[in-house]
């Protein structure tokens, strides 16, 4: 009788289960589905008794923006979401509405949206930038991916973290309305290894790719503070090209996401009155401007990042 993949020792199947879904991405939010590469869960009881509990611990799930991981993640079981290993996302702040509405509305960052999935524990979370690259001109968007990042490093569910930004602008432009902005990688650096421990081999390195040139580490002082003071600047200041920022967390250091489980639907969440709120969360501002209400475009930037969040 020839032999059968039931014959193998159930040791070698699931390694053949973890290696073939480890290729696999899939996604959400995006106009083309993901092909039906699971099929091998569909072809008998017993195989898939075996495979389903690899699946979410090696497939890599990429999520057009933050709501439609909320929304495909606050419909599955806990034990789900305790399984996920990787992920790639655009970081828009939420919620977001595309119906035009009127009235002012909290927003929050991307980081926020972590805690309302407790129990999550990646082994790599790729992060995209989304203020950069769709059409946004106005500088404030500079300062917001800075502190996007920044908050992403302080923050839990992640071991591996890898911030994709298509430019330098966060950090070498020359506004900052805020003037928060530091010398990085180093001050990230610092506060992870607060975190973690100085000898926990946390650490976070920036990479720079030149638009002619291979992938090399990079640092810079914000670009304010070299208008103000040239010396400051580092060797690299005025490299361009897509930046890469990669946080590691130290040996054994906690990084389940904590928190109780929402027990609602994203969609049931964001349809409170007045919007979806949250104790204890700090609200998205892009200025001053935007922070008192619609006066002077806060409105107009909502239905930006709306449209591009969105409208799929």
């Amino acid at each position: 009788m020839p032999a059968t993949f039931l014959t193998l020792p159930l040791e070698l199947r699931e390694l053949i289960y973890e290696d073939v879904f480890s290729a696999i991405t899939i996604r959400h939010g995006f106009r083309t589905s993901s092909s039906n590469r699971t099929a091998l869960l569909q072809t008998c009881k017993k195989v898939h008794q075996e495979a389903w509990r690899h699946l979410p611990l090696n497939v890599r799930f990429h999520f057009r923006g933050t709501e439609t991981m909320l929304e495909t993640l606050l419909s599955v079981d806990q034990a789900v979401i305790t399984r996920l290993r990787h992920v790639r996302i655009k970081s828009f702040p939420f919620p977001l509405y595309n119906s035009g509405r009127p009235d002012y509305y909290p927003m929050y960052n991307f980081c926020n949206a972590l805690t309302l999935l407790p129990g999550l524990h990646l082994e790599q979370l790729i992060v995209e930038d989304c203020f950069h690259g769709f059409g946004l001109v106005e500088t404030w968007r500079d300062v917001v991916t800075y502190f996007d990042i920044e908050s992403l490093i302080k923050c839990d569910a992640w071991k591996e973290l890898i911030y994709i930004t298509p430019n330098t602008d966060f950090l070498a432009s020359g506004y900052d309305h805020r003037k928060k902005r530091v010398a990085q990688p180093d001050n990230w650096d610092a506060v992870l290894k607060e975190k973690d421990g100085e000898d926990s081999g946390a650490e976070v390195q920036m990479w720079i790719t030149p638009d002619n040139g291979e992938a090399r580490p990079w640092a810079a002082q914000p670009g304010n503070v070299v208008i103000e003071d040239i010396s400051l600047a580092t060797p690299d200041q005025d490299l361009r090209g897509e930046v890469r920022i990669i946080a590691c967390r130290g040996r054994r250091a906690p990084y389940i996401q904590m928190g109780l489980s929402q027990n609602r639907t994203w969609k049931e969440l964001k349809a409170k009155e007045g919007g979806f709120t949250q104790d204890g969360w700090k609200p998205y501002y892009n200025d001053m401007a935007d922070a008192i209400g619609w006066i002077y475009g806060g409105w107009g930037r909502r239905m930006q990042l709306a449209n591009a969040a969105l409208n799929y």
